[in-house]
């Protein structure tokens, strides 16, 4: 029987030059190449070396299904032996098409393929264009390098031709074949160390770690094997391109091909190791030299070019704004976390498949992460998750109060960048900072940035603070050719670290400001037990289709190029309200905010154990209705409540000594502090956005004293509870109150929780009305806080007073109703809840705001009688 390698040998006694522009199919007699066949020796290392490497997920069913389409040709950026070994060990160990050309790998007698034993017997190669072809027309797969590295030219061998454009051998395979031609590029990524950067010593000895030599290669391989990783690209379907390119020549083809191929290759680099390094000081230089800041500049020192002063100090605040990322700090810190997480947290679930959204947004353009901010501890959960899921960290907008030293050195190099608290009428800094978001834009940083500004102490969103945002979307709107995507993100604990300090806070206390002291106090943390850490990713927004949304214009239209001033704000305001809203929808309902929430809607001193659970058990299903994700640990198999979840939440909750338990088992009875429901409403408040609208509509039909009660008349209280609620919770993007009192009251009369008597509404029988007005409790404590705020403006009519006074003596009136029993929610003496009562009184017109924090009465002559049918009509809420 005839050898392939033989039939190759005819093959070139016939035609020794090789056809580069001729579609003529190849001689029946050139048929492709066995398989590589690995002798004992690199079987061994294949085996020893190539099953730790990390293969994409999606990769082996991306071949498949381009096999299954057509004919695979693998597509790798520049000549490299190791990457050749690496892909034949995978495609044979995942049964995906066999490699059977290779390119020249330049390993001489070793070359794969009958080529090394040529070489040894002295025989003329086979031109690659025609074993190629050969290859590709028998329905083979190939192996093509579209580089060689710097310092791989050589000269050529008998028979061998170095300048074959193998694209264009491709190109005309192509169109002499019916069967598609499937290019998968791809890419072995062996370190995580930047790219780019001044040459050091090594660089010169073994080269560039872009372009390594091969004693670089095989010392990164030994050195990272366990580590490595394979990233593919989205197949080209090449029959497809030239059939959509008829104008094309074959050489014009190849070299959009290849530079398609290089930019996907490019791209999936640049998800693991980062946009190309550039020093802080060349950033910070080419930022200061751009025509565009020059003119801002310009404008603000009134000379042109701009005083050396206004220059000075633009470079001044860039050296105290900028990151420095270092990949060996992202190491190092990467495994300082791994401890710190095992010793804080049970574990951490994390939403996968909204993981693999974003490498695939990542793939296309530049991410915006947006994630919600509770805890300290959020500046450092989603860098160290990209770093251990192999997309590059973002940089992260940090306030400059943890700039502090040494945090501060740590945090930078780690990627964060530090804004000041307020940029109010500091033009300078707002265009210096306006630069530097721009130029991170450029670059393709992926930044991340808290849309609330500081931390929720309340466990519940804050209203969005627009300015950073703003600067984002003005930037990237000027970056035509740039895709800009905004990824809202939840992250939940069952436990904050600052919990303590946020009881200071919400009782009135100052807030003590970060420092180094207090970093040493922190490592008490490490002994203690914060129960699990989620994050959930919610549907990603990108920046075009809002801007077609705002301009009115459909969904596969041209986004337009300029946009007027109010545009620009409603689009702003759009992708932030559309952001908060998807990051409550993927908020999951952990066991803690069950427990939590069960525990505060119980209005007698202790609650037994069978009540707790009963009463958890019906706001899990009341969630479930609401389309909220759960946890893993907090339903069983049957998808009802777990006990075991509530017996855990319960012991988190006394080891921690917000709750105190007295009996075993069943038997238990709980009952929690007052000073401590504050904190446990911060876990409740966690999945309260659930419940609110439906909670509201109770609250509204529980004013009637279970009376029926005429559906006006519920619209107009429920219209009067948003109002009150305003500054409390985030409403759904889009839609106005009165069509969410239509939507809550059709869902709650679907329920069953709500009926109709004629034109009358009423609360419904049995379980559904009861769960009706379980969702009316977990408003009570706004409620009274509201209350006692009408209340406090009776102090205001002895004249105006400092907003910081009148706290003060509120939160001394509230403390003496609660001992009297008249204010039952201990947690209604909150400074942020009066404080956005206060905001909500404003827009009613009760009262202003005047500037240095002077509160001043808006009322008539009559301000006494007002302020107590206001509270009148907030009683009948509060039965």
């Amino acid at each position: 029987m005839e050898s392939p390698l033989h039939a190759l040998e005819q093959a070139y006694r016939v035609a020794a030059e090789p056809v580069h522009d001729s579609a003529q199919k190849a001689p029946a007699s050139v048929t492709p190449g066995k398989p590589y066949a690995p002798n004992p020796t690199l079987r061994w290392f294949y085996d020893r070396f190539f099953s730790h490497i990390e293969v994409d997920e999606s990769w082996s069913a991306a071949v498949r299904d381009a096999a299954a389409r057509g004919t695979v040709v693998y597509v790798m950026r520049s000549i490299s032996f190791l990457d050749f070994l690496c892909l034949d060990y995978l495609v044979k160990q995942l049964n995906l098409p066999l490699v059977r050309f290779a390119n020249d790998l330049g390993l001489w007698l070793l070359e794969p393929f009958g080529k090394g034993r040529r070489r040894w017997l002295r025989r003329r190669q086979i031109p690659e264009d025609r074993a190629l072809r050969a290859t590709l027309l028998d329905e083979h797969s190939a192996l093509i390098f579209l580089r060689r590295p710097p310092g791989f030219a050589r000269r050529p061998r008998r028979g061998e031709r170095l300048d074959l454009d193998l694209i264009r051998v491709l190109v005309a395979t192509q169109r002499a074949s019916d069967r598609p031609i499937l290019l998968v590029p791809q890419t072995f990524v062996w370190h995580k160390l930047p790219r780019g950067g001044p040459n050091t010593l090594l660089d010169l000895v073994f080269g560039p770690s872009e372009w390594p030599g091969r004693v670089r290669v095989l010392l990164q391989f030994l050195r990272n094997y366990r580590h490595a990783l394979l990233r593919s690209g989205e197949a080209f379907d090449l029959r497809d391109f030239l059939s959509s390119h008829h104008e094309l020549s074959d050489q014009q083809a190849a070299d959009k091909i290849r530079w398609a191929m290089l930019r996907r290759i490019e791209r999936e680099r640049t998800i693991v190791l980062g946009p190309r390094k550039k020093t802080p000081e060349r950033l910070r230089e080419e930022l200061l030299r751009s025509p565009r800041l020059r003119g801002q500049l310009a404008a603000v020192s009134r000379a042109n070019p701009p005083s050396q002063g206004t220059m000075a100090e633009a470079e001044k605040i860039l050296r105290k704004l900028a990151a420095a990322p270092d990949p060996l700090v992202l190491a190092l810190w990467h495994r300082a976390l791994d401890y710190v997480w095992n010793r804080l947290y049970h574990g951490m679930e994390i939403d996968r498949d909204g993981l693999r959204r974003i490498r695939e947004a990542s793939r296309h353009g530049t991410l915006i992460l947006l994630p919600t901010h509770k805890s300290h501890v959020d500046y450092l959960v989603l860098s160290d998750l990209f770093y251990s899921n192999d997309l590059w960290p973002p940089l992260v907008a940090a306030g400059d109060n943890l700039g502090f030293w040494p945090l501060g050195v740590v945090l930078r190099r780690a990627g964060a960048f530090f804004i000041r608290r307020s940029i109010k009428g500091q033009r300078l800094y707002s265009i210096v900072l306006e630069s530097y978001v721009r130029k991170l834009l450029q670059e393709g940083f992926t930044i991340e940035l808290f849309m609330e500004g500081g931390r929720s102490r309340t466990g519940q969103m804050l209203p969005p603070k627009l300015g950073l945002v703003s600067m984002i979307v003005d930037a990237a709107l000027g970056l035509r050719a740039r895709r800009v995507f905004f990824v809202p993100i939840s992250i939940g604990y069952e436990s904050v670290i600052e919990e303590r300090a946020y009881l200071d806070e919400l009782s009135g206390k100052e807030k003590v400001r970060e420092n180094l002291a207090g970093l040493v106090r922190s490592s008490r943390l490490l002994r203690s037990d914060y129960g699990r850490l989620y994050v959930q990713f919610g549907e990603i927004v990108e920046l075009a289709d809002s801007v077609r949304a705002v301009a009115g214009l459909p969904a596969g239209a041209a986004a337009p190029t300029s946009l007027s001033p109010k545009q620009r704000r409603t689009l702003v305001q759009s992708i932030t309200h559309r952001a908060m809203h998807e990051i409550q929808r993927v908020t999951v309902v952990t066991p803690a905010s069950l427990v939590a929430a069960a525990l505060l809607s119980h209005r007698r001193r202790a609650m037994a154990h069978r009540e707790l659970v009963f009463t958890a058990s019906r706001l899990l299903q009341s969630a479930q209705r609401f389309g909220a994700r759960m946890t893993d640990p907090v339903t069983n198999a049957d998808g009802n409540l777990n006990q075991r979840a509530v017996e855990e939440a319960v012991s988190l909750f006394t080891r921690r000594r917000l709750l105190v338990r007295a009996g075993l088992g069943q038997a238990a009875r709980y009952r929690v502090p007052d000073d401590k429901r504050i904190v446990l409403e911060y876990y409740k408040n966690n999945i309260l956005h659930f419940y609110t609208a439906n909670a509201l509509l109770a609250t509204a039909m529980r004013a009637a004293r279970a009376e029926p009660v005429q559906e006006a008349t519920l619209e107009r209280r429920f219209l009067l509870l948003c109002d009150i609620f305003r500054y409390e919770s985030v409403a759904p993007p889009d839609q106005a109150p009165s069509e969410r009192f239509r939507v809550t009251l059709d869902q709650t009369l679907a329920r069953g929780e709500a009926e109709r008597q004629g034109q009358l509404l009423r609360p419904g029988a049995g379980q559904a009305g009861a769960a009706l007005e379980l969702h009316a409790e977990l408003l009570r404590s706004y409620l009274e806080s509201y209350r006692l705020t009408l209340q406090a403006c009776r102090l205001l009519l002895e004249g105006d007073m400092t907003k910081k006074e009148w706290l003060r003596r509120t939160l001394a009136l509230g403390e003496k109703s609660h001992l009297a029993g008249e204010l039952e929610c201990r947690e209604a003496l909150s400074r942020i809840k009066l404080d956005n009562a206060l905001k909500a009184l404003h827009d009613q017109g009760v009262l202003r705001m005047r500037s240095g924090g002077v509160l001043q009465l808006a009322l008539g002559s009559n301000a006494a009688d007002d302020l107590q049918q206001h509270e009148d009509a907030v009683a009948r809420f509060l039965v």
